[in-house]
């Protein structure tokens, strides 16, 4: 799915991209790294995941760079404005707090959910099924309801 985001949006934009780290041998390559110089602990006693490609790459980028914490894809290729402007013509804010208060034991947090939830309640036959597996509803801590108690 993600390839298939930057394919369209980076041609979207007359951008060919790259992914240089699915190239096969690259991925032999990277079979043969012991786990533990791809996630090491740095001096404040954080996780750092992908360790040895940020040292590899540490004199090509600015430390910035290199070391920032990883973020969403979605968070910067505008998908998310673009579904929230989606979700409001279809469920407005309004109709998806009324759904969610309809749905007390989904807990429901957003309109996004209660449009996700909505799709699948009305789209199949026994839901339940498909809610239980789809997203945060599928692992849930223990002692909060599931989407199917709804």
């Amino acid at each position: 799915m993600n390839l298939q985001r930057v394919d369209r949006l980076t041609m979207a934009h007359s951008i060919e991209g790259r992914v240089p780290f699915l190239d096969v041998e690259m991925i032999a390559l990277a079979q043969t790294i012991p786990p533990e110089l791809k996630i090491a602990t740095d001096d404040q006693g954080r996780q750092v995941e992908k360790w040895i490609l940020r040292k590899a790459c540490e004199d090509l980028l600015p430390p910035e760079i290199i070391w920032r914490d990883k973020e969403q894809f979605d968070e910067g290729s505008g998908t998310v404005e673009l579904i929230d402007t989606i979700w409001e013509h279809w469920l407005s804010a309004a109709e998806a707090a009324a759904y969610s208060r309809r749905h007390l034991k989904a807990r429901l947090r957003s309109a996004e959910e209660c449009a996700y939830h909505k799709l699948l309640s009305d789209g199949y036959d026994g839901a339940a099924v498909v809610i239980n597996n789809v997203a945060r509803w599928s692992h849930r801590p223990a002692g909060i309801s599931s989407a199917s108690d709804a």
